[in-house]
């Protein structure tokens, strides 16, 4: 009986190394995943600060983008100004006034 128990103490012993040693393969991997998911809070918060900063950029290209075009509605309203005027100021020439 005595060698019965031996045997079985020592498959005791053989497994709990092997589960010592698979526990802390585990630990490493939970440590890695957790430095990982921590690497990740990070970077979506980083992304948050670089998608709000795009959206400002964007508004403000978008007006610098319009302004030319504004410049040049005023320029061309300016010039149909001074043509109408300039056919008015011809008309009333003929008429004599």
């Amino acid at each position: 009986m005595d060698l019965e128990h031996e045997r079985r103490l020592t498959a005791v012993e053989q497994r709990s190394k092997s589960n010592t040693h698979r526990l802390e393969k585990l630990e490493e991997s939970t440590e890695a995943i957790n430095r990982l998911a921590t690497s990740m809070e990070v970077m979506v918060s980083k992304q948050e600060q670089v998608a709000e900063t795009v959206d400002k950029l964007d508004g403000k290209v978008t007006a610098l983008e319009a302004k030319p075009g504004k410049r040049v509605d005023s320029l061309v309203d300016k010039i149909i100004w001074a043509l109408c005027a300039a056919v008015l100021t011809f008309i009333l020439a003929r008429l004599g006034l």
